[in-house]
């Protein structure tokens, strides 16, 4: 049996997952505690995205910085090169 809960001038039914106006009726009363269990998700997609975006961002410095400290390498070792064949003569 379902006892009826006084709640001053509203009389409500015991909640009920079946009960479709006690769904909504809780809905209605928790609205801000709803919307902010969602935002929870938005706020951790966001800075999963975010990190991600930072994470590209870094790759992409890091494989530039490769190439330019490949090619001044080569600089370096074709200068040797050059100073060690007059240094032979």
């Amino acid at each position: 049996m379902k006892e009826a809960i006084d709640y001053g001038k509203y009389e409500e039914e015991e909640f009920s997952f079946l009960n479709i106006n006690s769904l909504i009726h809780f809905a209605k009363n928790n609205i801000l505690q709803i919307f902010l269990f969602l935002l929870v998700f938005i706020i951790i997609y966001l800075v999963d995205y975010i990190t991600n975006m930072n994470t590209m961002i870094l790759m992409m410095q890091d494989q530039k910085m490769a190439a330019h400290h490949a090619k001044e390498q080569k600089k370096q070792n074709k200068l040797n090169m050059k100073i060690s064949k007059k240094s032979k003569k």
